[in-house]
């Protein structure tokens, strides 16, 4: 018998491990969610979240009103890129040309765009986001039209504040500062941490506006290996660390963008621990936390900074209302020299923005909205990773994610993903080369896919159309 405390991945791997050991083959019906419930004791919902990560391997196929059976293919799943003799030395950065000339020709040409990480309108409250616009217009008519105080509107902080009452180091509402979007809140921590010419620890891959923010300063990227399923690699960080100077560090222990790997909780610990001993602040994003897929919300390093080392930086763009562009900060030691750059470099945040959405935080609709969202959010990643191992050339190796909006996928080493992203845009098509999440040459032939745009069968034919157009690079040697 499972303990109900169990997650489904254990489920997952408890009826993967039933299909190996019963000989199950393809066609095969696998036993109904009820039935599996009822032997496992788990719940139903554990058990379909269950089959719903063997479905996105590729193992299992479910059928209307029939069940679920044993598919004809499996999907590989992305490994550690092997950087054989690699030894971790910093590096300049030159992607932003490349990443702003790649976004704008997806949004100016790119009929179906999986380039822009963000949700589309389909998953937002829309409707109710904009009662609580009306009701902070309708309540705050004078003061909506004044500058708000430069660390936020008190409303917001506090609902900001509540939510993080059970981590074991919970953040007051005076060492919150509300931001134009998490970047900005990076942007901040870049600024008052470093002098052009130092030098930061990045996660190989990342996000490529980290890689933008960094070039714009003038700063040298450390890059350090990540694990596809478990994140940074604590011990190339260890080593790196020991034979370079290193200013500070940018990591993202939670959904990690772009493979959406989860660092377990015993690794954020020793992070945070080791960056304390060495006084190296850390940096963390955690912009997608809140899209986990796990039973529980993954806790971020920052709980666990018993030394105010950790600047911890987040936002709604990604869960709430990205056109709100209202993110926030908690800079530990560092943040009244935050607060002093931020009155300096605009003042402050939309205040009228931050009150809709503490309106919204007080309503207790969040959660719900949240739930629902990170439901639709793996279906939406289940469908894609079926169409892009069916469609995709063969040896094409897809990232299982843990949470987040996207997928990370490697394609043959023939294919070039940057030339791939510029035939793709002849066919109205956006995507991401692997070339802007690395100054490294590791990721030529990978991109990430958006999984956003709401399934159906344009979206179907676009997958359809980036596997031919990458087959075709194979057989033409281009």
């Amino acid at each position: 018998m499972i303990d109900k405390t169990f997650r489904y991945e254990e489920v997952a791997s408890k009826i993967e491990k039933s299909i190996s050991v019963l000989g199950l083959k393809t066609g095969d019906r696998l036993p109904s969610v009820r039935r599996v419930s009822a032997e496992l004791s788990v719940s139903v919902n554990t058990v379909f979240q269950a089959y719903a990560i063997l479905e996105a391997k590729g193992l299992i196929i479910s059928r209307p009103k029939s069940g679920y059976y044993i598919n004809s293919f499996a999907v590989k799943t992305l490994s550690r890129p092997d950087h054989k003799n690699y030894v971790p030395l910093p590096s300049t950065i030159e992607v932003s040309a490349m990443a702003t000339a790649m976004m704008k020709n997806a949004r100016e040409h790119g009929i179906i765009n999986f380039s822009i990480l963000a949700p589309v309108n389909e998953f937002l409250p829309i409707t109710k986001l904009n009662k609580a616009v009306q009701a902070s217009m309708k309540e705050y008519t004078g003061e909506s039209f004044q500058y708000p105080l430069v660390e936020g509107h008190p409303r917001l902080l506090k609902q900001i504040a509540r939510r993080t009452f059970e981590w074991n180091q919970s953040i007051p509402q005076d060492n919150i500062l509300i931001t134009n979007g998490c970047l900005e809140a990076i942007n901040l921590c870049l600024d008052a941490l470093t002098k052009p010419g130092d030098t930061i620890a990045i996660e190989s891959p990342t996000y490529h506006g980290i890689l933008q923010s960094l070039e714009v300063r003038g700063l040298k990227a450390l890059e350090i290996a990540t694990d596809p399923n478990t994140g940074l690699v604590l011990k190339e960080l260890e080593l790196a660390l020991n034979n370079n100077k290193v200013t500070a560090c940018i990591f993202m222990p939670a959904c990690h963008h772009p493979s959406g790997a989860m660092m377990p909780e015993e690794n954020k610990i020793k992070l945070v621990k080791l960056l304390s001993e060495k006084n190296i602040p850390l940096i963390e994003d955690d912009s997608l936390g809140e899209l986990y897929f796990s039973i529980n919300r993954p806790l971020p390093a920052k709980a666990f900074d018993s030394t105010n080392n950790v600047l911890y930086c987040s936002s709604f763009s990604k869960s709430l209302a990205p056109g709100f562009r209202i993110g926030w900060v908690s800079a530990g030691k560092y943040h009244a020299k935050l607060l002093k750059l931020k009155f300096g470099s605009n003042i402050s945040t939309t205040g009228l923005l931050q009150d809709a959405i503490g309106r919204f935080l007080e309503s207790g609709q969040y959660e719900n909205h949240l739930k629902k969202m990170r439901i639709s959010f793996k279906g939406q990643v289940v469908r894609y990773t079926v169409a892009i191992n069916q469609y995709f050339p063969k040896n094409t190796k897809i990232s299982t994610p843990n949470g987040g909006l996207s997928l990370w996928i490697e394609l043959p080493k023939e294919v070039d993903a940057l030339q791939l992203q510029r035939k793709a845009i002849t066919e109205g098509i956006g995507i991401c080369p692997g070339h802007i999440f690395s100054t490294l040459t590791f990721f030529h032939n990978y991109v990430r896919i958006n999984c956003c745009p709401l399934w159906n069968i344009k979206i179907e034919n676009a997958i359809k159309t980036l596997g031919r157009l990458s087959q075709k690079m194979i057989e033409s040697g281009l």
